[in-house]
Order: structure tokens, then C-alpha cells, then sequence
């Protein structure tokens, strides 16, 4: 038996990963040998997946960085302007349904 992933990336490049997946002996081998390829799978996925996250997360670090700058200067204007209502983020009060026995 043999496990296989196929990723696809932005560009439409296809790569094939495919992980073998020996039965061991004794009962429930089968299911014990497809638990180990699928680590494995797993695994070998990951290595591939690791510079394509670090380089989106190197990419969406550059505009937060931006943002959070623009974050700053919006707080260091605001601080002297302190609103005492509820703001938009806050969530809204609780209602509670109270049904009447019949």
C-alpha cells in the first residue's frame, strides 16, 4: 500500500509526495503500517510546505509592520481624546429569552 499527496502551488506547478506503507505483522498490521505512513506523509509535507509559509508570513510581516505603524500614530492621536461610550468592538449587551410555562 502507498499513501500519496499531490499540492498544487500558486503558479500551477503539481509536486507528488508518495510515502510507502509496508503492513506489519500481527493484527491490525495493516492499520498500524498506514498510521506510520501517514506520519511520515505528513512529515515529508510539512519540509515541503516550510519555506512557502515563511516566505507568506515574511511577506504579510512587511505590510503589518506598515500597518502597525499607522496603528501607533491613530493610538498616540487618540490618546488624549478618551471616548467614554462602547466601542464598536465591544460586543453587544446580552439578552436573555425568558419563555413562560404553559
Amino acid at each position: 500500500m502507498e499513501l500519496v499527496a499531490e499540492l498544487r502551488d500558486r503558479d500551477g506547478r503539481t509536486r507528488s509526495v508518495r510515502v510507502p506503507c509496508p503492513v506489519e505483522e500481527g493484527e491490525g498490521g495493516q492499520l498500524r503500517g498506514l498510521r506510520r505512513g501517514l506520519a511520515e506523509l505528513q512529515e515529508r509535507v510539512a519540509e515541503l510546505l516550510a519555506p512557502l509559509v515563511q516566505e507568506e508570513r515574511e511577506a504579510a510581516g512587511d505590510v503589518e509592520d506598515e500597518e502597525d505603524d499607522e496603528d501607533e500614530e491613530e493610538e498616540d492621536e487618540g490618546e488624549n481624546n478618551v471616548d467614554t461610550r462602547a466601542s464598536a468592538d465591544d460586543p453587544p449587551p446580552k439578552r436573555t429569552k425568558v419563555e413562560q410555562p404553559r
